[in-house]
């Protein structure tokens, strides 16, 4: 029995870290989220970051075709017209970052000719790894005033694909997952 619940909850850490995808929100607490029905962007296209590969037209389509998606299923509308609630604003940044394997140890224990024996083992870790990693952050800022209303981050490790589907999927989980923060409860 003992062995049927560790595998059952290994299995679920496992899912549920699969994503890779780590998410926050911070909002302002007197902002009454049932009063907005509709947005725009407040640029026309993500400010120049200098890295061709965030200043990148395709991947700003598909940032915002997902930020819109995820919030027309959520029952809020793009405005034409002067008269909206809210401003989206996003911004995509990515950070260097640095992994190794860490530190391991091992105890092991043995029989010979010689009798008995046993021995420590620590490792240093060998591997050290360079990555990027990806930044996403959405605001939502009030029409009026442009104060912050509510802003959703989202950090995943970056990946350039061959595929323009598998960019897309990426991207779309990620908006998904920071989204699904709003509005807040």
């Amino acid at each position: 029995m003992r062995k049927q619940w560790t595998t059952i909850v290994v299995a679920l850490c496992v899912m549920m870290g699969c994503s890779g995808i780590r998410v926050a929100q911070d909002y302002d607490t007197q902002t009454r989220f049932d009063d907005l029905q509709s947005y725009r962007w407040a640029t026309a296209t993500q400010p120049e970051s200098g890295d061709p590969r965030i200043d990148n037209p395709l991947r700003d389509t598909r940032i915002r075709a997902a930020v819109e998606r995820v919030l027309a299923e959520k029952g809020f509308n793009r405005s034409q017209e002067e008269n909206w609630g809210f401003l989206i604003r996003y911004q995509y940044t990515l950070r260097q970052k640095i992994e190794s394997t860490g530190t391991s140890s091992g105890i092991g224990f043995g029989y010979g000719r010689r009798g008995r024996y046993g021995g420590v083992a620590i490792g240093t870790g060998d591997s050290i790894r360079q990555y990027d990693e990806g930044t996403l952050v959405i605001d939502f800022q009030a029409a009026a005033s442009g104060e912050l209303l509510w802003r959703g981050t989202g950090i995943q490790r970056f990946r350039q694909y061959d595929d323009p589907a598998k960019t897309t999927s990426d991207i779309n989980q990620l908006v998904e997952k920071i989204l699904g923060q709003f509005p807040p409860q």
